[in-house]
């Protein structure tokens, strides 16, 4: 006897009289599912012979049309996957079932883990099973998480509900109560996968083991990654765990201050204390660090977001509140600053101070004695009125102890005064207290480069010396800034570059510098979008409003002013001024199409992802085939082309199937005369050659491939999942393709030719 309830978003059948407490909470919690009816089968170990024939009876009583995720509880993991292969046969319908452990998240979240693939798989009649995620719901970079890694001979990453935690491998005792605890408790951010550092307890974990761990990371990865001190971690004396880590990697890095908790839309963010324990709700959630210049100092941590109880005041800046008419409090990595409306000229090293995990500072300027009693008479008023939990872990520091004053410069360094003028004495530091906090003297930021803008956006400049002969070259053709060369940072014109059609034989791209690829190394895209912003601005001024009503229209994709920006520059790049940016990105050339291409990939990153077939065609000599048979793998360091639907009209004989991961479909920002159904692979994009055939006798001849993804890590993790997506090509192609979907004539040229070839 089975009965069925519909509980939260989820239909659960149980054969006992009363719903299982994990059932419960996994249907009280769990999110809806757009695509399919969430059905739980509560099991609890009992197994009539009859039990599936009736779950299948009740399922088709309930007259559901879409797709199911099937969860059962109560059972031994590989049930999962049974039940879902055997009701997807009996009823007809595609059925979405965990093959490993399901392991329920914060917040809903449903992680399926095991060792062999584990994850949420999608079983349908008559083919083969087809992964899908590691997560449910699964967030922008689930495909970088997948599995368990071996860094080193004392390092391992881990994947977990929330994101990925590289931490010791020798010291499981240790080990087991801190992942139960961010098993349960850390929150899966949609579009931000924190990667936690070392364990507390254990022996510090070294910078090189997460160097290695970044390499090998895919670029969705990259672009998400955002790291964690969750433990001890081997660093140079007197040095912050960002700076270090950025210096180490040799690019950009994102820092969370704390370990997000709760809901994933509003996650709390705490620190980490030297013994595992939660320590305070942090005020500057997200940090960005960049590496330093060679013999320079550090630069003093950007804020990218920040917590504002309104207890703070209305905000008149970035990150800066009224508290009252003469003061205001800005909010700095290690807590919060009360201060006088304008900065102090020691402002710099105050918001480079690092932050403590134990404790929240209060900093309160005390430039003058009556100015100090003023600040101090607001800092107690402020720290009486924060929440209790921050209240009790919140010190007040007067700034003179915080930004010691700085000592006196050598004679050699002195400067020269006028006759007429005296040099000032340095004020003398402070003596020494025990809540005197050592750290960096940061350098100024830097001012922003002013680039005047350019009146077209599709004029061909003349060529350099130097450049590929296949197209010209783009103004600024030399590196990032700050290299010493000419740049596209402080170029004074741009122009995409306008595609020129080749004869020479076909050749493999090679791989280009940091400075040449579409997608930058780090996450940090200011200058990127400075420039696109002054270089385009008569583009973004045309478009931004028709762009926004677009995103306003997908409440999916995001809508911000940097948002309308990235998506214009999408906008731009489907249409005929880009179809010259993805042949100067093969070329493994520097200039102003790699800023123009960034801003690109981060406008179709938020995009829809389309996961399974996608078309092309290419017209490629039975030679070059082969070469690219034994190739095995291609790497397109140019956007790849594709769509979601067989062509009915490309030119060529060689017709290329594409199993997409994590393609996107651009069918929300295409014009008019554009290509709804196009599904965009960002530079970078790795394809596994699985089949190869040669055209003959008036057959077209065909190249079968393979987003390859971090899941890929093993040669056996990359078998099976080569097998899975190349039963799924085939099933395509025996199939039949129907009368296929038009292509306009003025974009067929994009849908032609193989990944990875120039």
């Amino acid at each position: 006897m089975i009965t069925r309830h519909t509980v939260g978003n989820a239909l659960v059948l149980h054969p006992r009289e009363r719903i299982s407490p994990e059932a419960r909470t996994v249907a009280l919690s769990v999110d809806p599912d757009p695509d399919n009816d969430i059905v739980i089968l509560d099991l609890q170990h009992e197994l009539p012979f009859d039990v599936w024939d009736t779950v299948a009876t009740e399922l088709r009583r309930q007259r559901l049309r879409r797709g199911i995720r099937l969860v059962v509880c109560g059972a031994r993991p590989e049930t999962g996957a049974l039940a879902g292969q055997w009701l997807s046969d009996r009823l007809g319908r595609p059925v979405i079932a965990p093959f490993g452990r399901m392991i329920p998240g914060a917040a809903g979240l449903l992680f399926v883990h095991g060792t062999d693939l584990g994850g949420w798989v999608c079983y349908r009649r008559g083919r083969a099973p087809a992964w899908q995620s590691k997560r449910y719901p699964a967030p922008a970079w689930d495909g970088a998480a997948t599995d368990h890694l071996t860094i080193s001979s004392t390092c391992a990453a881990e994947p977990l509900p929330g994101g990925v935690w590289l931490r010791e491998s020798r010291d499981d005792a240790a080990i087991a109560g801190h992942g139960s605890r961010l098993t349960s408790a850390m929150a899966c951010l949609p579009h931000a996968m924190p990667v936690l550092v070392g364990c507390p307890g254990t022996a510090p974990l070294r910078l090189d083991d997460v160097a290695r761990f970044w390499r090998g990371l895919a670029p969705e990865g990259r672009e998400h990654a955002r790291f964690i001190q969750y433990g001890p971690v081997a660093l140079p004396d007197g040095e912050q765990f960002g700076q270090a880590l950025a210096d180490a990697l040799g690019c950009s890095v994102r820092v969370f201050t704390g370990v997000p908790t709760g809901r994933p839309d509003a996650p709390a963010m705490f620190t980490v204390t030297a013994d595992g324990e939660p320590g305070w709700q942090v005020f500057a959630q997200e940090l960005a660090y960049g590496p330093r210049a060679a013999l320079g100092a550090a630069a003093t941590p950007r804020i990218l977001s920040h917590r504002a109880p309104p207890e703070l005041g209305e905000p008149v800046g970035p990150g800066v509140y009224q508290y009252a008419h003469d003061a205001v409090v800005e909010v700095i990595p290690s807590g919060l600053w009360l201060r006088g409306p304008q900065p102090s000229r020691d402002a710099d090293r105050i918001r480079a101070v690092p932050l403590d995990p134990a404790q929240a500072w209060l900093v309160v300027d005390d430039p003058a004695p009556a100015v100090a009693d003023r600040h101090r008479e607001l800092a107690g008023d402020l720290a009486a009125r924060l929440d209790p939990a921050t209240r009790g872990r919140t010190a007040v520091r007067p700034s003179s102890l915080v930004a010691p004053a700085r000592p006196p410069a050598p004679a050699s360094a002195t400067r020269r005064h006028a006759p007429d003028q005296v040099p000032v004495p340095p004020v003398p530091a402070p003596p020494p207290v025990d809540l005197t906090v050592p750290g960096p003297v940061a350098a100024p930021v830097t001012a922003e480069v002013l680039l005047p803008a350019v009146a077209g956006a599709h004029v061909a400049l003349p060529a350099v010396a130097g450049a590929d002969a296949n197209f010209p070259a783009v103004a600024g053709a030399g590196g990032r800034a700050g290299s010493g060369d000419a740049t596209w940072a402080s170029a004074p014109t741009m122009a995409l570059p306008v595609y020129r059609a080749t004869a020479a034989p076909a050749r493999f791209q090679r791989t280009p510098v940091d400075e040449a690829r579409g997608v930058r190394p780090g996450p940090d895209l200011d200058e990127e979008r400075a420039w696109f912003r002054r270089a385009f601005r008569h583009q973004i001024a045309a478009l931004a409003a028709d762009v926004a009503r677009v995103l306003a229209a997908h409440p999916a994709l995001p809508d911000d002013a940097d948002a309308v920006e990235y998506a214009t520059a999408v906008r731009l790049y489907l249409t005929s001024a880009g179809d010259g940016v993805d042949q100067a990105l093969r070329s493994a050339e520097p200039g102003g199409h790699v800023p123009f291409a960034r801003c690109v990939a981060a406008g179709t990153r938020p995009l829809p992802v389309h996961t399974g077939v996608t078309y092309a065609t290419a017209a490629v000599a039975a030679a070059d085939l082969r070469r690219i048979a034994q190739r095995r793998v291609l790497t397109d360091w140019g956007f790849t082309n594709a769509l979601a639907e067989p062509p009915a009209d490309l030119p060529g004989d060689v017709e290329v199937l594409i199993w997409s991961a994590t393609g996107r479909r651009t069918g929300a920002l295409e014009t008019g005369d554009g290509v709804p159904g196009r599904v965009l692979f960002l530079p970078g994009t790795a394809f596994a050659v699985l089949h190869v055939r040669e055209p003959a006798a008036g057959a077209p001849g065909r190249l079968l491939l393979r987003e390859l993804a971090a899941g890929d890590a093993t040669a056996d993790e990359r078998a099976r999942h080569d097998a899975l997506a190349l039963a799924a090509l085939d099933r395509h192609v025996t199939g039949g393709a129907g009368p296929g979907t038009p292509v306009p004539p003025a974009a067929a040229r994009r849908f032609v030719g193989v990944p990875g070839l120039r």
